[in-house]
């Protein structure tokens, strides 16, 4: 027993890489799906409003990220722009970040023909806007005076998802996923002013500071980082990115966890 222990405590690392790398590899090409029990309030808050609301309601999705968070921000779009569909909601997509055009189209590529949605009808995508401040405040009066025409040209008023719909007193919701503060902008000039339920998706490291949002009850719920977005997908049963990433930093958390406890109790037994 003592020399099949020696050997192995003498395996090359290089093995040790290996089994390291296809411990998270393996995870993120397909999703384990581990028992995600520890479901944040904040996060089950987006969850049962979006669940409450009726078909039909209309809410804004500003998507406002860049590839560098990504990673964080993607698969909570993702999950929440499912949930919204899989509850025939209708969604406005808004933009103010340049960077974000590209991955909104990559996000509207495939998934509405999962769920058999028709653009203008079920979604519209609008077109980038900079100066968010201004855009926001001239909407509350009239959404047309700074939305004519959506991203690809199109009068927006003709659209059938554009019916009844001219100020945010006609819209459910705001859920503002970013890697920015805009969802702080969304907050005070939406939110508390005209007393819009607002929502949000930000990166683990800012999450942190929105808990004040949260307790003055401004913000009505948040995900947070990669975990945030696999406990959303937990909550509509659609395991995806967010889901494969937590599930391959358990799994090599476990391995080396494992390492560790077996190396020493190996040494013990060998002294």
């Amino acid at each position: 027993m003592k020399r099949t222990l020696q050997k192995l405590l003498k395996i090359d690392r290089r093995y040790l890489f290996v089994m390291l790398t296809l411990s998270i590899l393996i995870p993120i090409l397909k999703p384990i799906g581990l028992p995600n029990k520890s479901i944040s309030i904040d996060v089950k808050n987006i969850y049962d409003y979006v669940e409450k609301l009726p078909e039909g309601s209309v809410i804004f999705m500003s998507l406002d990220y860049d590839p560098s968070t990504a990673p964080e921000l993607h698969p909570q779009a993702t999950a929440v722009l499912k949930h919204a569909f899989k509850r025939n909601l209708k969604v406005v997509v808004l933009t103010y970040i340049a960077g974000s055009t590209g991955l909104i189209d990559q996000l509207f590529e495939k998934l509405p023909k999962e769920y058999n949605k028709e653009y203008g009808k079920d979604y519209v995508i609008l077109p980038y806007m900079p100066n968010i401040a201004a855009v926001l405040t001239q909407m509350s009066s009239n959404i047309y005076a700074m939305y004519e025409k959506d991203k690809n040209n199109s009068p927006l008023r003709e659209m059938p998802i554009m019916k009844g719909i001219n100020s945010y007193k006609d819209i459910s919701a705001v859920i503002s996923i970013t890697g920015t503060s805009i969802i702080d902008i969304w907050v005070a000039y939406v939110g508390d002013k005209y007393n819009v339920p607002v929502m949000g998706g930000v990166t683990a490291i800012s999450q942190v500071g929105y808990g004040p949002y949260l307790q003055k009850g401004q913000l009505k719920g948040l995900i947070g980082g990669m975990k945030g977005a696999a406990e959303y997908e937990s909550l509509i049963k659609e395991p995806g990115k967010g889901t494969s990433g937590i599930d391959a930093l358990n799994v090599a958390h476990l391995m080396v966890l494992f390492l560790i406890v077996f190396s020493n109790i190996a040494l013990l037994i060998l002294r």
